[in-house]
């Protein structure tokens, strides 16, 4: 046959492939994965060869074309050469070089049709039995290496053949499915970090929560394997015993699991029981291994992350059992009750005592105790899902709780360490013991919800129970309460002071009190004879008190400003009200004047005399704003009062007629009788902090006659902050009060300017 001959051959095959062939199976590529409803198996022929694109970058624009294409487009370009015949070059003349153009027509054609029959093949592999293309995809998934892109899209491609195969119940896909997703999770667990929690591809999430939402929607008769899988956790647990730890990504996806099936029973069993043979095979306590030399546990950090795993694992399922009762599937309820692989059994879900209950009781009610995620936002329920109603969740979990103290009535005891209806162990720390205390009044709201349901009551079984045992649970609460309260009072009565918060007790106290003083050093002078001399003293004191023992004990309930309150307290009470206070008692002339009257009195009163100087005593805006713009404002001296009545108070006297402030030491016996110790000694200022409950300081308390205290098992300590300050006044002084007239308080006439004497004039 000649090369001509040949040529005819070709051209008619590649015409028949571009204008017949070729448009026919463009549409067909269209349709791929309409099928399946998926968006990634078109992407996953894109990258089949010869569908597979080539990248160009030209004039700074990327361009893409398939191999097909490419290799169809060089085919009619070679048909230029024939079409176009030239001279051979430099005049090369032999039989290859004459039929060059025919040969690379004939080359070009071999190669497109070996192309199309690809292409046909790869077009019906996406076209025809889903079985097969399942296997290509996840033999091409197998083959990519993990950090290769296109990867993902194969895994969410075989994803959306898993929907198909639940959708349309196609039996055939079940088993490559299940051998698939077997090897992918056990792979993703086999390499990953051991003691590292474990969060799988989002894919494989969203993979199962759509088949649990498919389990519900889709009447499953022939993939219960898949079924099971998906809604039993057994996929996201882990079908091997790698002892990873389930990371809160994987707990957030299972919970949503649990919401979309918890209305379907059959669901939820599966899970139930897949979560029962996980946590007693697959999260056992890890023993402590003992080193008798070191006195050390050696695996202690792994006996702790055990115990914390087995925590959280049950809190999650204590949880779904809130949302079940929520949902009223009390039959449900009753086969978590009964729930057991094992003879006698074993219910390894729910409590064996009561400390368990009132401990995860505790747990679901003080929210905080979850600083991390709120347990509404961590386990949100159906329609309760904002602010107004959502410390519902807790409640129905709480009353979950209760349902469980009611059937630790109904066990039957197989041996002789079990007791199901014992009072709890307590907590030792003082600030646990009173949030269980507080969460009794609690407790018996829910107890009394859950024993007037009488359809829960009636589909438990329990209510015989509940009618022979309801005085029983009352006394059970009675008996509670009392153990925890005379828990705390020992605990209470027998803990010691922290000696480190007695020392920022006293370390606290000395610079508020001082600072105190100080804002009256402008208004005390030297103390002279003239100040010994006189008849009027005053004092100012401090204080003793009584407070909370557990302000001062480690582990007990914090007291805010415990270290400051009491010296806060006096500084405010004493030496902030009785030092203004003084210049009242020490008065020897009143005045009531007007505001428009002030400054022509007060020039009447000083007239030039340059050692008269004013005190203001809590001045308000309306006056220091008359003083301010008067010649005086740089002879007065502003003074705070805690004193209510004492508000825009003038005093006008001399320098010389100033107090003066003496410090004086406390006497010995009273230094002894307190206990005082010296935290201040320029102002001579001592402080104790004393346990009136410890039988040595018995005489002290029985002066506060505490028995006769409505609150007397709050056991009490006694704070002491003592000092003796004396206020020294001269008999020859002269001190002229000025009160100023106001709208808001009856205070007598007013004068009239000239009833004012001038300082020194009156005669005494």
């Amino acid at each position: 046959m000649s090369v001509e001959n040949v040529i005819e051959i070709c051209v008619a095959i590649d015409i028949a492939i571009l204008g017949i062939a070729y448009p026919i199976i463009v549409d067909k590529i269209s349709n791929i994965g309409d099928k399946y409803q998926s968006q990634y198996i078109p992407v996953l022929f894109n990258n089949e060869f010869p569908q597979k694109s080539l990248k160009f970058v030209y004039n700074e624009k990327e361009y893409k074309i398939t191999i097909f294409k490419l290799f169809l487009v060089f085919t009619l370009v070679s048909f230029l050469f024939i079409i176009f015949k030239t001279e051979p070059l430099w005049g090369w003349d032999n039989w290859l070089i004459n039929n060059s153009a025919n040969l690379m027509v004939i080359a070009f054609s071999l190669v497109l049709t070996i192309l199309f029959f690809l292409w046909l093949d790869k077009v019906i592999l996406f076209n025809g039995k889903s079985s097969s293309l399942l296997i290509h995809i996840v033999k091409k998934y197998d083959s990519l290496s993990e950090n290769d892109e296109i990867k993902q899209y194969y895994l969410k491609a075989i994803n959306e053949l898993t929907y198909y195969a639940v959708e349309k119940q196609d039996e055939h896909l079940q088993e490559t499915l299940l051998e698939f997703y077997y090897k992918t999770f056990a792979n993703i667990r086999r390499i990953h970090t051991k003691n590292l929690p474990l969060e799988y591809p989002v894919d494989l999430y969203f993979m199962v929560n759509k088949l649990n939402e498919e389990s519900t929607v889709v009447q499953n008769r022939k993939l219960r394997a898949i079924e099971h899988r998906a809604v039993s956790g057994i996929w996201l647990l882990g079908e091997d015993f790698e002892e990873i730890i389930i990371s809160e990504e994987t707990y957030s996806w299972l919970w949503r699991n649990i919401y979309t099936i918890c209305d379907y029973p059959r669901l939820v069993k599966m899970f139930w029981a897949n979560s029962s043979q996980y946590y007693d095979f697959r999260l056992q306590p890890i023993h402590q291994d003992y080193d008798f030399e070191a006195r050390e546990i050696i695996n202690k950090a792994e006996v702790g992350r055990r115990e914390k795993e087995r925590r959280r694992f049950i809190e999650f399922h204590y949880a779904l059992g809130g949302l079940v009762y929520y949902r009223k599937n009390y039959d449900l309820l009753k086969y978590f009750f009964e729930y057991s692989q094992s003879q006698p059994p074993k219910y390894v879900l729910l409590p064996e005592s009561m400390t368990e209950i009132f401990y995860w009781f505790e747990h679901f009610r003080n929210e905080f105790k979850n600083i991390g995620t709120p347990i509404d936002l961590k386990y949100y329920f159906p329609e309760l899902d904002n602010l107004g109603n959502r410390r519902q969740v807790n409640y129905w979990i709480c009353s979950y709780l209760t349902i469980l103290f009611i059937r630790q009535y109904s066990l039957n005891q197989y041996y002789t360490y079990q007791n199901f209806t014992d009072l709890p162990n307590l907590p030792d720390d003082i600030r646990e013991l009173g949030n269980w205390l507080d969460s009794i009044s609690f407790f018996e709201k829910c107890l009394n919800d859950v024993i007037e349901n009488e359809e829960l009551i009636k589909a438990l079984g329990y209510k015989e129970l509940v009618l022979q045992k309801k005085e029983t649970f009352k006394q059970f609460i009675e008996d509670l309460k009392e153990q925890i309260t005379n828990k705390i009072g020992e605990q209470k009565r027998n803990a010691e002071l922290s000696q480190e918060m007695i020392t920022h007790f006293y370390e606290s106290s000395s610079p508020i009190l001082t600072e105190a003083f100080e804002v009256y050093n402008p208004v005390f002078i030297p103390l002279d004879d003239k100040h010994n001399e006189g008849r009027l003293k005053l004092s100012v004191r401090g204080a003793i008190t009584l407070m909370s023992k557990s302000a001062f004990t480690e582990n007990d309930i914090p007291h805010l400003n415990y270290d400051t309150f009491f010296a806060s307290s006096i500084a405010r009470e004493n030496i902030k009200r009785y030092i203004p206070n003084s210049f009242i008692v020490a008065k020897t002339k009143r005045y009531l004047l007007k505001r428009e009257d002030l400054i022509t009195s007060i020039s009447k009163l000083i007239g030039e005399n340059s050692e008269i100087i004013i005190v203001g005593v809590n001045i308000q805006y309306r006056v220091r704003e008359i003083l301010e713009n008067s010649s005086f404002k740089d002879r007065i001296i502003h003074i705070p009062s805690t004193e209510y009545n004492s508000q825009d108070l003038l005093f006008v006297l001399r320098k010389d007629d100033l107090p003066a402030i003496e410090h004086k030491d406390l006497l010995d016996d009273e230094k002894e009788e307190l206990k005082l110790v010296p935290i201040n000694n320029e102002l001579k200022i001592y402080a104790s902090v004393i346990d009136i409950n410890k039988e040595e300081n018995k005489e002290i308390k029985d002066k506060w006659s505490l028995d006769n205290e409505p609150d007397n098992l709050d056991l009490k300590i006694q704070l002491a902050l003592s000092f003796l300050s004396v206020i020294h006044w001269k008999d020859s002084r002269e001190v002229i009060q000025i009160n100023i007239i106001s709208e808001f308080r009856e205070q007598g006439i007013p004068n009239h300017i000239n009833d004012i004497e001038p300082l020194g004039n009156d005669n005494k």
